[in-house]
């Protein structure tokens, strides 16, 4: 983890409820069959600071408003990167090698080579929306759309 100092101390979350579908089918913009689930990061975790920036808040409605327009969803995953390497400051993550990933702080690169369902747990995470969280803690106040169902009608890799 990097030596920095943050005003808002990060938040160690466990990532073993992180799941990824293998096999899952999309029809009309629905998940028609959601595949066989994998649990990518058993024992593994991320520290996060849990708050989010304007920027992330309407990069997430720009997410769940997407159409078919592929610069648009460029811009917004790029965005959505961006704002995650600021804010998981550090994880122990591994590929689906085993290998380990590289750092996330302020290394937007790496997000970008996750696969979807990844990236909508990590958003969730920072939220305090992950399955286990959910059951542990109320839901954050602001009124913004879950990013599972924003971008869940993403094609899997």
């Amino acid at each position: 983890m990097t030596n920095k100092k943050f005003k808002i101390p990060p938040q160690k979350i466990d990532s073993s409820d992180c799941v990824v579908h293998i096999g899952q089918r999309i029809a009309d913009g629905e998940i028609v069959d959601q595949g066989e689930p994998h649990k990518v990061h058993v024992g593994e975790w991320i520290k996060v600071i849990p708050i989010m920036s304007m920027k992330e808040s309407i990069s997430l409605i720009g997410i769940s408003q997407m159409t078919d327009d592929i610069v648009k969803a460029e811009r917004s995953l790029t965005e959505m990167c961006i704002s995650l390497s600021k804010r998981v400051v550090d994880w122990n993550w591994t590929g689906l090698d085993s290998e380990p990933l590289d750092k996330p702080y302020q290394n937007p690169e790496v997000f970008e080579n996750l696969n979807n369902e990844e990236i909508i747990w990590l958003v969730n995470a920072s939220l305090g929306e992950t399955p286990s969280e959910q059951k542990n803690e109320l839901k954050d106040s602001l009124n913004i759309p879950s990013a599972e169902n924003n971008l869940n009608n993403l094609p899997s890799r």
